[in-house]
């Protein structure tokens, strides 16, 4: 039983820090190419772009505004473990993108902006859908033997 224990703590543990690299690769490719030229992303992250250029509220503290009844709805449809992690991701992007947004961008030219922006959240993606990949094929292992 001990043992057990042992590999949910890991596994939690191991999930938070791989939500927290996440968020700072989508922090990075947000605040070093996408938001300094105008190009925004889609979702709420874009929603949060549009009012940063709109009235100048701060990227990341819009992404908590938004997301605050999403995770009143989240807390009671889909459970406190997800809504855990889904805030636990939140708060790193938004600390991230807010930390990020005061160096100064890596290019201005928009195009490059496009396109190393495009490949750092694709890379980011594949960080997650590979994790995802790694924790279903171990318990397809568990499960059949």
């Amino acid at each position: 039983m001990r043992k057990e224990q042992k590999n949910k703590v890991r596994k939690i543990i191991l999930e938070i820090m791989g939500t927290i690299v996440g968020a700072f690769i989508m922090a990075v490719a947000v605040s070093l190419f996408l938001l300094p030229n105008q190009l925004s992303s889609g979702g709420i992250s874009g929603i949060a772009t549009i009012t940063y250029y709109l009235w100048n509220i701060p990227m990341g503290t819009m992404i908590l505004l938004i997301n605050v009844p999403l995770f009143i709805v989240a807390i009671y449809k889909i459970g406190k473990s997800f809504f855990m992690k889904s805030m636990i991701g939140t708060l790193a992007l938004s600390v991230f993108i807010d930390f990020l947004d005061k160096w100064e961008p890596l290019t201005n030219d928009r195009f490059l902006s496009c396109i190393y922006g495009g490949i750092i959240m694709g890379l980011r993606d594949s960080y997650y859908l590979k994790g995802e990949f790694f924790y279903r094929r171990n318990r397809l292992d568990w499960l059949s033997g």
